[in-house]
């Protein structure tokens, strides 16, 4: 088994996962950590001791460690979301592939500049949209493709979840849509429910045609808490397939499980979750498909590793099957025009642990059959809802935030 070279840029945050993955991919004689960079090891001890104890040289300076270390096979980004274009383009340019978190770039512009350029170099660019690796996930991709449900017509996703104060409060970006005069958008569906949305587009066949985009996106957003970005969505988009996808995602459930997604076809239906719960109905009855747990995150670096070495294999994540996410995302904003705020009667907040929760509670109740009837919240209709109008996104290819939610 050939072992891999590798280094990582930024060991906080969600870089923490990364130097885990490391620690057994390293154990499974699949990888060596050759250095890593980070500018602030003091607040990341604990994983500076655990890179170090692998052999990992570190620096304050990626492009003196990329410099110091051409044999590297391949870099890990875990870096703050505005700094994944820039860095990108300056590592493969540099000449190594690339394991880039989630999502890769904020803007249409940005990843089609990250697209020219992995193209130009010839480097891969694996995004680490890690739910789509699981084999439950995959498995439903297959029998989609093998016509299974016959013609797919409709994708839903429903993600219910809950943050407190505490989740907003713990960096200057959380919540934002911009930041030190970059773009953020932070909210659901580009952070946490940024798999789920990826997801759903991918059953609505991007993983089969890359450069399927949206016709149109009609969205509507909201938050409960005092931040700028969402904490309360819903997406319709139309693929250029005619395929509908709805979205419905909140921060703010009182209650939780797990999301999940159906997809309705002209010859049955399939529902799939985070928990890889797997489910057909089709002519032929009822087919439950349970997989045991898996480490997404390591199957993101197996199969980088194994697409680097076999060019017939295909990236699970790749730029180009993320272009229609970023997209949506953009035309998502173009759609609702602002993030309206629910006014306080609707409005429950309780005490979480140290921290606050803001809960919306009609929503919570309700989300699965706004889910099932496939409306936007305001055709439910809420009192708080505000109807939008549809984009159309037919040669769209820059992106710039409506003015009236720009903030000084």
């Amino acid at each position: 088994m050939k072992i891999y070279r590798a280094a990582l840029i930024g060991i906080g945050g969600f870089g923490v996962e990364h130097v885990n993955i490391m620690q057994k991919l390293v154990r499974e004689g699949r990888l060596q950590v050759v250095a890593f960079t980070e500018p602030n090891v003091d607040a990341h001890q604990e994983s500076y001791n655990k890179l170090t104890a692998l052999g990992a040289v570190h620096y304050s300076n990626h492009v003196e460690m990329l410099t110091l270390h051409p044999d590297i096979d391949f870099v890990v980004l875990a870096t703050p979301i505005a700094t994944h274009k820039p860095m990108c383009i300056q590592v493969m340019r540099m000449g190594f592939h690339v394991l880039v978190e989630k999502p890769p770039a904020i803007t249409i512009q940005d990843l089609d500049e990250m697209i020219a350029v992995q193209r130009e170099t010839g480097r891969l660019c694996q995004v680490n949209f890690q739910n789509t690796s699981g084999q439950a996930f995959r498995t439903l991709l297959e029998k989609l493709d093998c016509g299974v449900l016959g013609q797919v017509e409709h994708v839903v996703g429903v993600g219910m979840w809950k943050r407190s104060r505490a989740y907003y409060d713990r960096t200057r970006w959380a919540g934002k849509l911009t930041s030190d005069g970059q773009y953020v958008l932070d909210g659901t569906f580009n952070n946490p429910f940024a798999h789920l949305l990826h997801n759903c587009l991918l059953a609505a066949g991007v993983e089969g045609k890359a450069e399927l985009p949206p016709q149109s996106v009609q969205a509507e957003l909201y938050h409960v808490n005092d931040i700028e970005g969402d904490d309360v969505s819903c997406i319709r988009v139309v693929m250029a397939n005619s395929v509908d996808v709805h979205f419905y995602a909140m921060l703010c459930s009182e209650g939780g499980g797990e999301p999940f997604i159906t997809i309705d076809g002209t010859q049955g239906k399939a529902q799939w979750d985070y928990e890889n719960k797997l489910t057909f109905h089709t002519r032929d009855g009822e087919e439950e498909l349970a997989f045991g747990p898996v480490d997404l995150i390591h199957n993101m670096y197996v199969n980088l590793m194994e697409v680097i070495d076999n060019s017939g294999k295909r990236l699970f994540s790749s730029l180009e099957t993320c272009r229609s996410f970023v997209l949506v995302s953009n035309g998502t904003y173009e759609s609702a025009r602002a993030v309206h705020a629910i006014p306080s009667q609707f409005v429950t907040e309780r005490q979480a642990g140290k921290s606050t929760v803001r809960l919306l509670p009609d929503l919570s109740e309700k989300m699965e059959d706004i889910a099932a009837r496939r409306q936007l919240y305001s055709e439910y209709p809420f009192p708080w809802a505000v109807p939008s109008q549809p984009f159309q996104m037919k040669g769209y290819d820059r992106f710039k935030l409506p003015e009236n939610m720009v903030r000084s």
